[in-house]
């Protein structure tokens, strides 16, 4: 009996580009808080494995999780 897992995806952009094959991507999450109904919004970031080097700053990307590659990094660029 196989079970299929699902690797957790992520779609964002890419707001710096730190050293050779690193890049920081950030998700932007819209809440709305439970008593007072106001809408409120937070920045997420992660760090990624660009192993192509070639994505610039402001470009969208998808990256999934992986196995951790350095202290930060624990997600891959897909697309």
């Amino acid at each position: 009996m196989s079970q299929s897992t699902q690797v957790p995806t992520v779609r964002g952009t890419v707001v710096k580009k730190s050293s050779t094959q690193t890049i920081r991507v950030s998700t932007k999450v819209t809440k709305v808080h439970p008593l007072y109904k106001k809408r409120y919004s937070r920045n997420q970031y992660y760090m990624a494995h660009d192993p192509s080097d070639a994505i610039q700053v402001g470009e969208e990307v998808t990256i999934i999780a992986c196995k951790p590659i350095s202290k930060n990094k624990r997600w891959i660029v897909k697309s």
